[in-house]
């Protein structure tokens, strides 16, 4: 592999880390957490839409509780009480398919139900354009580890981006 594909391939990992983190805050739910406090409602919308369950505006530790369980029972297919690694990617596909859907509707520029190979290979067009801190034409991987680093510092202060919920969360 070159340095030039390890570069971006790198970047691309990072970039799907950064994505995956801020869009699902922690492995067991972070609802509502999109990886900043702007948006559509920010992470106290997905809350609210998670777990107001009597729809009267607050929500209690008990409302909380009650969704967790019921969402922890939907995935616990043979009832034993723990979640299986089989039955935990259940619920994570379960929580990411909202991600993923948006993903490939990014990348479907021209809203055609497919992504093209020019679709799918723009978005990486300028990688080096955008990340390269130094302006010599290359990335080094301490410009992505910082480019990373100062991108992940952002999510607590006002970035935008729509309430996608968690794996805990249940918006069906």
């Amino acid at each position: 592999m070159t340095r030039t594909t390890k570069l971006l391939v790198t970047a691309g990992a990072l970039a799907l880390g950064a994505t995956a983190f801020s869009s699902v805050g922690l492995a067991d739910g972070a609802c509502g957490w999109h990886g900043g406090w702007g948006g559509h409602g920010g992470p106290a919308q997905g809350l609210f839409e998670s777990f107001d369950t009597n729809h009267d505006g607050k929500v209690t530790q008990d409302e909380i509780d009650q969704a967790r369980q019921a969402r922890f029972a939907k995935f616990d297919k043979n009832g034993d009480g723990k979640l299986s690694l089989e039955e935990y990617q259940a619920l994570w596909l379960d929580a990411m398919n909202r991600q993923m859907v948006r993903a490939f509707q990014a990348l479907d520029v021209n809203g055609d139900g497919a992504v093209t190979k020019e679709e799918f290979v723009a978005r990486f067009e300028y990688v080096v354009q955008r990340l390269d801190t130094n302006g010599d034409g290359q990335l080094t991987q301490d410009e992505l580890r910082q480019q990373f680093h100062d991108r992940m510092g952002q999510g607590m202060h006002g970035r935008a981006g729509d309430s996608d919920g968690g794996p805990g969360c249940d918006h069906n």
